[in-house]
């Protein structure tokens, strides 16, 4: 398999808590991403197996005690720190590129205002940053209480609109953060707008858990998957390295061409090393 590098575009596609539990239940979306490229059941999340651990490491390329971000500090407003030396992969494209167009649609708002760099210019969105104060409260009674996937209903009706306007055309990396298992509104956007031929997407998740908790380092709470389609990737190919869900920042900066930083804890799996 191989990585037609740079491509035009990255997408990550990140789901929330699935682990692989996705294998026991009938999820039609998600095979048709397995079989479509690369992927990997084998692989990891970082410890703690906590949301802004994991979603800090695949967005700045390093294990938790580097990025330093905790699940409490990002939902209580804290943004991450401009002088950190562990910038995110939006922070690493905008210093490179300063018109360079990114996106970040996220139902977990923490992940816009406190793991990526306030700093950076990207188009943001995220349901309870970006709707008016009734339907804040709305989405919050529906997610909380009536347990609905309402926040992934207003991120993918956003990001389709965003996917279809022309004017986004040049987005070069868009992050994609959804709770539901198996949303599929995302994919027929990307082959409606004709971006198949040229952009790379990845799909991960940050952890799974045992019972309704997670945050520990049990193989139900760390094990997790890794699937990658492109151009030059073989459909129903398999990834055999030993690979972690933060790596996924090395591939991104790789597919567009850009270095992947000698600090970075993230790796290129084995099986692209030698692509081109």
């Amino acid at each position: 398999m191989g990585l037609v590098s740079p491509y035009k575009r990255v997408i990550i596609l990140a789901l929330d808590g699935v682990g692989r539990f996705f294998t026991e239940v009938p999820t039609p979306t998600i095979d048709a991403f397995f079989s479509s490229g690369a992927s990997s059941l084998t692989a990891k999340a970082v410890i703690p197996t906590d949301s802004a651990q994991n979603w800090g490491s695949v967005l700045h390329g390093v294990l938790p005690e580097k990025h330093g971000l905790k699940n409490g500090d990002v939902e209580a407003g804290l943004p991450y720190d401009e002088n950190n030396k562990y910038p995110s992969i939006f922070k690493i494209l905008s210093n490179i590129s300063k018109d360079i167009k990114m996106a970040s649609y996220a139902a977990w708002e923490p992940i816009n205002t406190g793991i990526i760099e306030l700093s950076v210019k990207a188009d943001l969105y995220a349901p309870l940053t970006h709707e008016n104060m009734f339907l804040k409260w709305w989405l919050r009674f529906k997610h909380h209480f009536l347990k609905s996937s309402i926040y992934d209903n207003f991120v993918v009706s956003q990001l389709v609109e965003y996917i279809h306007n022309p004017e986004n055309i040049n987005v070069e990396l868009l992050f994609i953060h959804l709770t539901d298992v198996d949303e599929h509104g995302h994919g027929y956007a990307v082959d409606e707008a004709g971006w198949n031929d040229d952009t790379l997407i990845m799909m991960i998740t940050n952890h799974c858990g045992v019972g309704k908790s997670h945050g520990g380092s049990s193989d139900q709470e760390v094990n997790v998957f890794l699937a990658i389609r492109g151009v030059g990737i073989e459909p129903n190919s398999k990834i055999e390295s030993d690979v972690k869900n933060m790596d996924c920042a090395a591939l991104a900066l790789y597919a567009l061409g850009k270095d992947i930083p000698e600090w970075f804890d993230a790796k290129l799996p084995a099986e692209f090393l030698h692509s081109s």
